[in-house]
């Protein structure tokens, strides 16, 4: 030590009184009576004691042998060193078989990593790797399918910061909505590499998506028709966003638990409005089924006047050209008789004018006429023309 070499002794401060002893290695000199430091007479620790006295520990750890008079240390070997290498071997055996391979699940795929980059995909079962920190392995969960919440939590509880939206006709709605996705099989390493948080990701592109199609609604038809719409839309803008990502996520369904608006006094005014709505509905569906029972009717009864109509025109027709068969027929005739023809036209005619009226016809050339009870012929006459009649 530097301050052993003063002569004068007691380091570099002198010795404080009294001769310094040839082993006496205190920096700091003696006391007034020649002991150590300050008003305890004890001598303190030496740092050079403490190095050698640690130092022979160490050998005698590892084997080593207690260090001789001159300095030279044994060189045998105790079984300490045996026992200190067999407890290293043992080491990293457990070592090599604890990280030298890994389990996948039904529902997982194992992606390995060697020195942080990708190498290979494994299937379920148990599986091979080289042991860590060489290769690792990243378990996620492929098969599984996973939900996110907008405007409560999966507890239930509502939270207004994400669930009031406004809606195209400048009306606040608040609105409960759940997603539903999974990992893309086909795009694991984009999900573990190209998103920090997929699942704060899905969240949060869904959220806007949501407020973009709902502020293109009106509140009315976002209560009654166009809520499977909205989810629909909404789904289609948040895959098409997540795909612009390369996140490596499939969004399955996308679906509106509620859409009513906010609590407070306006909630009574908003339930007036969806009932009026409601019958509204309901009286033009009733419309519908009146119409529908209505129309058919009438058509039918259009085709059975059309077709009374053609009937008559055909049967007219017919009769006309019956007629005029009739007729030509007769005119052959004439050509070849005109007399008789004409004689006996006429008396058709006649025929046909007298049997229905009650007149009688005497010839006075007949000569004697018997006595005939014109009465009673007229009676039958009439009652043959009244079953005539009503025949």
């Amino acid at each position: 030590m530097p301050w052993n070499d003063n002569a004068g002794g007691g380091g570099p401060w002198g010795s404080g009184g009294g001769n310094r002893k040839p082993d006496n290695k205190n920096p700091w000199g003696q006391g007034p009576n020649g002991g150590g430091r300050g008003p305890n007479k004890d001598q303190e620790p030496d740092l050079d004691d403490l190095i050698a006295q640690l130092d022979e520990g160490l050998r005698r750890l590892f084997g080593g042998g207690k260090r001789g008079p001159g300095g030279a240390g044994s060189k045998g070997k105790g079984p300490g060193g045996f026992l200190i290498i067999g407890l290293l071997l043992l080491g990293v055996m457990v070592w090599l078989a604890s990280s030298s391979w890994y389990i996948v699940g039904p529902q997982q795929e194992g992606v390995v990593l060697r020195f942080g980059q990708y190498s290979r995909s494994s299937e379920p079962g148990f599986q091979l790797k080289l042991p860590s920190p060489i290769e690792t392995v990243l378990l996620p969960p492929v098969a599984s399918n996973q939900e996110e919440y907008i405007g409560r939590t999966a507890s239930g509880a509502n939270v207004d910061s994400e669930s009031l939206m406004l809606t195209r006709d400048e009306n606040i709605v608040d609105i409960d909505a759940v997603i539903q996705w999974r990992i893309a099989t086909d795009s694991v390493q984009d999900f573990l590499f190209n998103v920090e948080d997929p699942q704060a990701a899905v969240k949060a592109v869904t959220e806007s998506a949501l407020r973009e199609v709902v502020g293109n609604t009106n509140l009315e038809t976002l209560q009654t028709s166009s809520r499977a719409q909205v989810a629909e839309q909404t789904r289609t803008l948040v895959q098409e966003t997540l795909d612009e990502y390369q996140a490596g996520i499939t969004i399955l369904n996308v679906q509106l638990a509620r859409a009513d608006p906010p609590a407070g006094p306006v909630i009574e005014a908003f339930d007036n409005v969806v009932a009026a709505a409601q019958v509204a509905e309901s009286l033009q569906l009733a419309a519908s089924q009146e119409a529908n029972r209505i129309i058919p009717e009438a058509r039918g009864e259009a085709v059975q006047t059309v077709q009374r109509a053609e009937g008559y025109r055909q049967a007219l027709i017919a009769e006309a050209t019956g007629e005029a068969e009739a007729f030509n027929a007769v005119y052959a005739q004439y050509a070849l008789a005109p007399e008789v023809t004409r004689q006996r036209l006429f008396l058709e005619r006649m025929e046909s004018v007298y049997s229905r009226s009650n007149l009688i016809i005497l010839d006075n050339s007949a000569g004697a006429v018997p006595y005939l009870p014109l009465d009673q012929l007229t009676q039958n006459r009439g009652a043959q023309n009244t079953s005539s009649g009503g025949q």
